[in-house]
């Protein structure tokens, strides 16, 4: 039996990720600092778990000695652009030195694994992506500490293939969302608001950022799909952009979860919650990865936006005890 192994197994993909690889029948092992634990409505039970920080090398290849996986995935990261600017030290220290930390030990415990490390499409940075989206050639930006850390990761990333020999490809995934996401992304704190709106039976009026820019949204189901798919098929040292490969504005997807949720929804813009860069386009092009690997994304974004409120309005009845 194949076995993959996935740092930040705990995080919003990990558990999605580690379901997608078991029913292709991978035997599956994760990792978590511990920092990531939180409720999730893809269990994890029967995965074998190891509870240690990326950055504690010593640990880390102890960890693969014992597993010596085949694939290796990693998502361990801290990903959230505010929070990057708030701590850039821990960023870069678990961004960076984590990503090395990993590459290091495979190199040294098992270079044949395959490796899919993941990148983001904020390292293009702030710039039009145009209607076409941006391509894996296009210039990246580094326009806030995490960007500029999965910009360095990428460089690790490619040293290792070219220098050592190590079966590493480059994912960079755009905006993607579902059931278990963190409510301080925008689509899963607009489903929370609204969630809670439901449980009322009454009104939300919602105090967000610019509603008209324009994002490339995909349900994490396919994005993990695609990781899978670049683990078991993917090029070394080349990059593959993961995404809908068509954008939406905000607003809609506002109304969006407004209409499922069949409750007067408004929306004001908070001063406070405006970017000082904001982009009005951002979105990516997906040939590389179709044409390459047959990729695309299947599931529409209504069905993620249903899900994801699903999700909200169970987490919040169960919170207030409804």
């Amino acid at each position: 039996m194949r076995r993959a192994f996935i740092t930040g197994i705990s995080g919003f993909a990990g558990p999605y990720l580690a379901a997608c690889l078991r029913q292709s029948g991978f035997d599956v092992t994760g990792l978590s600092s511990g920092a990531e634990k939180r409720e999730h409505p893809i269990s994890l039970e029967g995965v074998r778990m190891h509870s240690l920080d990326i950055r504690d090398r010593v640990g880390l290849r102890t960890v693969l000695d014992a597993e010596k996986p085949d694939f290796v995935f990693h998502l361990a990261a801290l990903s959230h652009v505010p929070t990057s600017l708030d701590h850039p030290d821990a960023t870069f220290d678990v961004n960076v030195t984590g990503t090395l930390n990993l590459l290091e030990a495979v190199r040294l415990i098992k270079k044949t694994a395959r490796v899919v490390f993941v990148s983001s499409g904020n390292v293009y940075g702030h710039v039009d992506s145009g209607e076409t989206g941006f391509t894996e050639l296009s210039p990246v930006y580094s326009t806030s500490p995490y960007a500029c850390s999965k910009i360095m990761g990428e460089h690790l990333v490619r040293c290792y293939v070219e220098d050592f020999g190590l079966q590493a490809v480059i994912a960079r995934p755009f905006n993607h969302t579902g059931a278990g996401q963190p409510a301080s992304f925008a689509a899963s704190g607009f489903a929370r608001q609204i969630a809670a709106g439901v449980l009322k039976g009454g009104p939300v009026h919602l105090q967000t950022g610019r509603l008209d820019p324009r994002r490339d949204i995909s349900d994490v189901r396919d994005v993990v799909r695609a990781y899978a798919l670049l683990g078991e098929r993917g090029i070394p040292g080349q990059i593959y952009n993961v995404c809908s490969g068509t954008m939406r504005q905000m607003s809609e997807v506002v109304a969006t979860l407004a209409d499922l949720a069949r409750i007067p929804v408004t929306a004001e813009l908070d001063p406070s919650k405006i970017r000082e860069r904001e982009i009005m386009r951002s979105g990516g092009d997906i040939a590389k990865i179709r044409d390459e690997l047959g990729w695309a994304p299947t599931i529409p974004f209504r069905t993620t936006a249903k899900e994801l409120l699903e999700y909200w309005v169970e987490r919040c009845s169960a919170s207030s005890g409804q």
